[in-house]
């Protein structure tokens, strides 16, 4: 904390970083003045930019996602923003992100970072700070530096490629000071709980180094099962989402947003919104990989972790939607419909295999058996009506066509509507597609 007359700390402005952003920093460590002082930089460490509100860097820790928003720049320290002076791609976006996050609580390389200084020995799959983010931008097609693999922070910062974005820094207010005292660190918990379950992972199974890597090993020794289980629920992996609603209530509330200053929550919307532009958010990407999982290999653990990403992507929408709402209602942007694909359309395959690829699969099959894409769903009956789900997944259509003994099946737990214009229970005739809830 800043002391009365001693130099301001400073935080990144709200608003500044975006996706695919490169930030290099330093500290008063050891090894951080031994890299500056080899390389005649003034940084030493680099991090990626994956969403608003989050950038994994690889540390002593292993590699973790972090919350900028706690990144504090002590006096002294030297900090750079940099990023490529046009937009990748959308898919190359993705590439780089995916990328990052897959390598999440993989082990950091004191050794390799050193190396890298001398541009010379073994190259394993441990990690350090700039090695991780050239690897992820060389993933996207990207060659940032020469070698992405023995690379250090100075030579991002003098990548040709990248220009710097000046301006980047705000000092801290006292309020702000006092406040930062006082908050929990949601991602400190999160990469707390996650070494806790590599850790646990590997005394089940010695030389795994990330989540991937106990999927990976599920599926060519199905017996650890079980183990794998309790150690992810013990870690409290599979809670750390909880109570978010009580711990963040304006993240879930056009209302409590209003009792917030009003700029600061503008940049947070935008942010929210923006990320969504991206692509599929992780949640759902994750939960469909995860149903792919359990459907074939039937273990514990991947229902566990469907169960998990369900109940995360869930949350994830209603702070979406919120965002959205309070944007609306303060004339940022226009309330749009949504917009329920049609069952069994080229769009409708598309929605629900980002949600439930093995039940889009499986309908394909039965539409395929049938001849005919006006079959049912789920039996491939005919006649079958197209309805509105009220209560829709977080993701996927939102919509489904069954015949008349699967909608007296399904209905009572999952309530729909005839989709308007739709042959349905009140006899209406087909039409275009449907508006329904976001």
């Amino acid at each position: 904390m800043t002391t009365p007359g001693s130099p301001a700390r400073r935080f990144i402005k709200n608003g500044v970083l975006l996706p695919g952003d490169i930030v290099l920093t330093t500290t008063p460590a050891k090894l951080s003045a031994t890299i500056r002082k080899v390389t005649s930089a003034d940084i030493s460490h680099a991090m990626l930019c994956v969403a608003d509100g989050s950038i994994i860097d690889s540390t002593g820790d292993g590699v973790h996602a972090r919350n900028p928003q706690w990144m504090v720049i002590e006096p002294g320290c030297a900090f750079h923003l940099l990023r490529l002076p046009a937009p990748v791609t959308p898919e190359q976006l993705q590439t780089l992100i995916r990328y990052a996050r897959e390598q999440i609580s993989m082990p950091y390389t004191k050794v390799g970072a050193v190396q890298a200084l001398l541009k010379k020995g073994r190259i394993t799959r441990h990690q350090f700070c700039s090695r991780l983010v050239a690897q992820a931008y060389r993933a996207a097609g990207i060659q940032l530096v020469p070698d992405a693999d023995r690379c250090t922070p100075a030579e991002l910062l003098q990548s040709p490629l990248l220009v710097e974005i000046h301006d980047a820094l705000r000092e801290l207010t006292p309020a702000e000071e006092e406040a930062l005292a006082s908050r929990v660190d949601r991602t400190q918990l999160m990469r707390d709980v996650t070494n806790d379950l590599i850790a646990g992972a590997r005394k089940v199974a010695p030389g795994i180094d990330t989540l991937n890597d106990i999927d990976l090993h599920l599926q060519s020794h199905p017996e650890a099962d079980a183990a794998l289980c309790q150690v992810l629920i013990s870690s409290g992996y599979l809670d750390v989402w909880r109570g978010e609603e009580i711990r963040h209530p304006w993240q879930y509330s056009v209302r409590e947003m209003d009792r917030l200053p009003h700029a600061g929550m503008h940049q947070y919307c935008l942010g929210v919104i923006s990320d969504e532009t991206i692509g599929t958010n992780r949640f759902v990407f994750n939960r469909a990989g995860y149903r792919t999982l359990h459907a074939e290999f039937g273990l514990e653990y991947f229902r566990l972790k469907m169960e998990l990403y369900s109940n995360v992507a869930a949350q994830h929408l209603q702070r979406v939607k919120t965002a959205a709402d309070w944007l609306v209602k303060h004339g940022y942007m226009q309330k749009t419909a949504h917009i329920r694909p049609r069952p069994h359309t080229p769009e409708w395959f598309e929605s629900l295999r980002s949600w439930d690829p093995v039940q889009a699969g499986m309908t394909q099959i039965t539409i395929e058996a049938a001849g005919s894409a006006e079959v049912c769903t789920v039996c491939g009956d005919d006649p079958a009506c197209d309805y509105l789900l009220v209560h829709p997944a977080p993701a996927g259509p939102g919509t489904i066509r069954l015949c008349e003994d699967c909608y007296e099946i399904r209905s009572p737990d999952e309530p729909m509507t005839p989709l308007p214009g739709t042959a349905g229970a009140d006899g209406a005739t087909a039409g275009g597609p449907a508006e329904g809830t976001p």
